[in-house]
């Protein structure tokens, strides 16, 4: 499995995440000739830059919209970014993504100014920036082949900064209103190290946070901000490969018994977990105090998002009481792949064990396939399945993603 781990010693940015991908390998005029099929008016101007000795790549976005002093940005409203990405040419999963970050700092935003998400402006960064940093960085991933994001916790800065909102404490409230079930630290320094771009991008891709884990490291990228301060601007970004086709990462199983609530409840409240980012949520039967018939809800989910999934049962159930216990799930590394079939592409997912794999096409697509052709389900399940089995077997031992 191809793990990046982002070290924000020092925050994160969105120009400072897409520059420390370009550090790590991606040709950045294979970046700029993906971005220019985005319809702005924009410069991608790439350069080496030493921040406190330490060499960085630095990527600065030239809003060929803006007025010349570069002080005014074309506000566009949030809907108007979504309607940009919709349009693209990118890839249903690129796009999927860079649409739901950017309805994260939108939601973020207008919780803070009181307005819909949909109307409000990202005024500190105009549009531009947001859509290259956001996409840039999706794109990036992707070309890179990274299936997962480990990050530290998040160094935020501390002081006041002034905004077109006028003066801010740091970190500024869209921030920390992204950040929510982030580990975060104020650190040392009086500035602004940590961004709303920046936190929407590492809250939405990251699925844990904790120190470095056990990889073989492949390369290293080192990202830099535009600050000049006492310690250095950057972000360190280390790509390698997990030592072991078992991983293991620590885990949350909260739990709650209920005897006074509708069943039917739980769908809904299973909903609303999976989307503040819930691994599993399941129930289970169970006999109570006098034999009282009830149910056990159980959800999984990383340690960072415990206070945001308890508030979500504590609102949504009638329960008095919540217990939660760390526990270590061990899983088997697997590679997310598309396969070609009669009826159309399915993603499957390759699973690895030892020298040995498994291909285990995704239910949703199947089901979709079967229902559109009028085929029986598992007639397309058993086909994906020996499509992607005689794809993989024409592959090396360990599969590649493409470069």
């Amino acid at each position: 499995m191809e793990i990046l781990y982002l070290d924000c010693f020092s925050g994160i940015s969105g120009d400072m995440f897409l520059s420390a991908l370009v550090d790590l390998g991606i040709d950045s005029e294979w970046l700029k000739s993906e971005l220019s099929k985005l319809p702005l008016d924009f410069e991608l101007l790439v350069k080496k830059v030493k921040k406190q000795h330490i060499v960085a790549t630095q990527i600065e976005v030239i809003d060929r919209e803006s007025a010349p002093s570069h002080t005014h940005h074309p506000h566009r409203p949030a809907k108007e970014l979504l309607r940009i990405i919709d349009q693209s040419p990118f890839p249903p999963k690129v796009k999927t993504k860079a649409k739901e970050i950017i309805s994260k700092i939108a939601q973020a935003e207008a919780k803070i100014h009181d307005q819909n998400p949909e109307e409000v402006h990202l005024h500190e960064v105009g549009g531009v920036d947001t859509l290259i940093d956001i996409t840039g960085t999706i794109l990036a991933l992707d070309r890179l082949g990274i299936q997962q994001v480990i990050a530290s916790p998040v160094v935020t800065g501390r002081g006041m900064i002034t905004t077109a909102h006028g003066v801010l404490p740091v970190p500024a409230p869209a921030t920390l209103e992204l950040l929510k079930g982030v580990p975060i630290s104020s650190g040392t320094v009086e500035a602004e190290l940590t961004t709303p771009t920046g936190a929407a991008l590492i809250s939405s891709l990251a699925t844990s946070f904790g120190p470095l884990p056990e990889i073989t490291i492949q390369a290293i990228g080192y990202g830099a901000g535009h600050q000049d301060l006492p310690l250095p601007n950057i972000l360190r970004a280390i790509k390698g490969t997990a030592t072991s086709s078992v991983l293991a990462e620590k885990n949350l199983i909260i739990e709650t018994n209920i005897d006074d609530m509708s069943p039917q409840v739980v769908e809904h409240l299973s909903e609303k977990l999976f989307e503040a980012g819930a691994l599993d949520v399941f129930t289970t039967p169970i006999f109570m105090k006098k034999y009282r018939p009830a149910f056990r809800i159980s959800v999984i989910a990383s340690p960072h998002l415990a206070s945001t999934l308890r508030e979500i049962i504590f609102t949504e159930t009638t329960t008095l009481g919540i217990r939660e216990y760390q526990v270590t799930k061990h899983f088997l590394s697997r590679e997310e792949k598309e396969i070609s079939t009669p009826w159309g592409a399915v993603r499957v997912k390759v699973v690895h064990y030892n020298q040995n794999y498994t291909v285990r096409p995704e239910y949703e697509d199947c089901k979709r396939i079967a229902q559109e052709n009028g085929i029986p389900l598992q007639k397309v399940i058993e086909t994906a399945r020996e499509r992607g089995e005689i794809t993989y077997s024409r592959r090396p031992a360990v599969l590649k993603t493409k470069r």
